[in-house]
């Protein structure tokens, strides 16, 4: 083998190697996120200071690894020029750790309620729709991710049907915040902005949820818009 060859061969072989590595890392973030998500709910639910301030501690090592993830990105493109599907692969990762990184960021704000609503109780009706939000950002997360890992654009679709999902619980809680009865004291008033800003913050990690399934398109066929049904189309562009 010339040369040439042999030299073009053993750097393909160590770009595929570090682009395995920072798809690895990405996973890892989303991890860290779905258990930020976990953690940052139920800490706000039970009132635990304790555990809100080990949400918040742990943000930054989610900021650690996608700032990690974004330098490794740079390099790699600089070194390799990559073109095609695996400078698609490039550009979707930066993208996707920016986004997972937000997560993380809007769960640290969500954990934050959980001082300032110290030491009220949440209304059930409150604490019912919030549990949910929750879960079902954490879901979207997981979904996501896991159309990542597994580049499958069909899979990504499925987070259009489950953002609704999210939309709906979102007006829930507003309408319930507007329209309960009851008496307004100064615990109420604090209750209904904080719950209103975290209901904002978790649909907010569901449409970084979201955009990450666009990248996973992106990648897949070269076509921006996750929503977009000529994505999935036969013909697409890989």
């Amino acid at each position: 083998m010339p040369a040439d060859d042999h030299d073009q061969e053993e750097a393909r072989r160590l770009f595929a190697k570090e682009l395995k590595e920072l798809r690895a890392d990405v996973i890892r973030l989303a991890a860290l996120v779905t258990e930020a998500i976990a953690g940052g709910t139920q800490a706000l639910l039970d009132a635990d200071l304790n555990a809100a301030e080990r949400v918040v501690e742990k943000d930054s090592e989610i900021d650690e690894l996608a700032y990690a993830i974004e330098d490794h990105c740079f390099v790699l493109i600089a070194r390799q020029h990559p073109v095609a599907t695996d400078l698609r692969t490039l550009l979707a990762v930066l993208r996707i750790g920016h986004e997972l990184e937000r997560s993380g960021d809007l769960m640290k704000s969500v954990v934050k309620a959980t001082r300032q609503l110290y030491p009220h109780s949440i209304d059930p009706k409150l604490r019912g729709i919030i549990a949910r939000m929750g879960e079902q950002a954490a879901e979207e997360t997981r979904l996501a991710i896991d159309a990542f890992a597994d580049d499958d654009p069909s899979r990504a679709a499925a987070l259009f049907d489950m953002d609704d999902v999210m939309d709906d619980l979102t007006k829930s809680l507003f309408r319930y915040i507007m329209t309960r009865e009851g008496p307004v004291d100064e615990g109420r008033l604090l209750e209904s902005v904080q719950l209103s800003l975290v209901g904002r913050h978790y649909e907010r990690i569901a449409d970084h949820a979201v955009n990450v399934a666009d990248r996973v398109v992106f990648v897949a066929t070269g076509l921006h818009g996750a929503g977009d049904s000529e994505a999935f189309s036969p013909g697409a562009d890989s």
